[in-house]
């Protein structure tokens, strides 16, 4: 798959992927599920899937620099 944006939905193997993903930046950053900065966490992750960014390791890195840069 290339790095072009997908108008396909997620599958629900990369669904738990992204939810790993997510669990794992929400702990390290000490949010939780429930707050604000988590939703935009997953609007974010999502954001940059959908973009094309599909490694779990740059995704973690992305979503845990302070700027956000990839």
């Amino acid at each position: 798959m290339g790095a072009h944006h997908r108008c396909l939905p997620i599958s629900p193997e990369e669904l738990n992927d992204l939810q790993a993903v997510l669990e794992d930046v929400l702990q390290e950053l000490k949010l939780s599920r429930e707050s604000e900065e988590a939703e935009a966490v997953a609007r974010r992750l999502i954001q940059l899937y959908e973009s094309g960014v599909r490694d779990a390791a740059s995704l973690h890195t992305v979503l845990t620099t302070p700027d956000g840069q990839t």
